[in-house]
């Protein structure tokens, strides 16, 4: 059998990547079963979960399996039935164990209390973590091709802290504020609980496999997506922060003053650098200078905090609300265009 005549699931890639393509191919390829007895006898091996309405975690488990060359090929057996559980090559939130010795993540089991590292106490892992917890390397290296140990390492930590942190929280019923005022309903867990039969349509098993087969090529896009944009848009504009904190004491001997040699996302990647190194936040950037789309500059204060409206300090009070070339006049700077009532932004 030549490359062009293999099934689509089972074709070499040849940039070391698993692109979305690739991994829906594998996905439409993979038989979803009930029961041991549908298994094709070539199938030795196989992925279980259980049967029953599915949740985004165990979706997602499934798809981040799908990326991995040694579970690509593989059906997936949905059922409760212990004997059938003990067959299955890996099994993911279903048979009450967690040995990843033996690859069985499940994390029903009253003893269970793993989190994914001390910073995230209080958010137990879900089976979407701890698949992540033990595969996420080769996750993310199937995902975005070799990258050095730092990248690899980084969008490994933000992969968790964002997308796969969320599910663990979603299924442990963990909520993102004390005293939510409304609720999210399009996040990935309500997409996917939504592809769950009705209570108004006709349901059997075969139903509910096909079902759950959407739901983990769902899980696949965002997974592809996240990941994908770390490595291709993220990375690259935190690689810009970065350089730009170096050098910052050369715009201004205060060291108070940063400029990106390129415009890019600037203000998780500051918080993030200023967490993880003391050189980063001494002193503490206070004004961040870049290029707008137009070729015009910006001067934007750098808030307090992550997501937070205050700034760490403003633009001065009397350019606040001021423009043009009376805003030049006051500030002694030609080709002045505004300074925002807030003081947080100018140009």
């Amino acid at each position: 059998m030549t490359a062009d005549e293999a099934p689509a699931a089972k074709r070499a890639r040849t940039d070391g990547k698993v692109n979305f393509d690739v991994l829906s191919a594998r996905l439409q390829a993979t038989d979803v079963h009930a029961t041991m007895k549908e298994l094709p006898e070539a199938h030795g091996d196989f992925i279980c979960t259980h049967h029953g309405s599915f949740h985004a975690d165990e979706a997602m488990a499934c798809a981040m399996l799908k990326c991995l060359s040694a579970y690509a090929a593989m059906p997936v057996l949905r059922t409760r039935n212990q004997a059938e559980i003990d067959k299955a090559s890996i099994v993911v939130d279903v048979g009450g164990t967690y040995e990843p010795e033996k690859h069985r993540y499940d994390h029903h089991q009253k003893t269970f209390t793993d989190v994914y590292s001390e910073a995230y106490a209080g958010i137990k892992l879900s089976s979407a973590g701890l698949v992540y917890k033990h595969f996420g390397d080769e996750v993310v290296e199937a995902l975005c091709g070799h990258l050095d140990a730092k990248s690899k390492a980084a969008i490994v930590a933000k992969t968790y802290d964002s997308l796969i942190r969320e599910l663990d929280a979603l299924d442990n019923g963990v909520q993102v504020a004390d005293e939510p005022r409304y609720r999210f309903v399009t996040h990935l867990g309500a997409r996917v609980g939504r592809l769950n039969p009705s209570w108004q349509e006709e349901n059997s098993p075969a139903v509910e496999n096909s079902r759950f087969k959407e739901a983990v090529l769902l899980a696949a896009r965002e997974l592809c997506d996240v990941v994908c944009g770390y490595a291709s848009s993220w990375l690259p504009a935190r690689s810009i922060v970065q350089e730009a904190l170096l050098e910052r004491s050369k715009v201004h001997s205060s060291g108070e003053i940063m400029r990106l040699p390129r415009f890019c996302p600037w203000q998780e990647h500051l918080f993030d650098l200023e967490e993880e190194e003391e050189a980063h936040r001494t002193p503490l950037v206070k004004y961040v200078l870049f290029q707008d789309s137009r070729g015009g500059w910006r001067i934007q204060a750098a808030p307090k905090a992550r997501g937070s409206f205050e700034n760490r300090q403003p633009l001065p009070k009397a350019w606040c609300g001021i423009r043009d070339q009376a805003l030049s006049d006051l500030t002694g700077i030609a080709g002045c265009v505004f300074v925002h009532a807030n003081g947080f932004i100018g140009g």
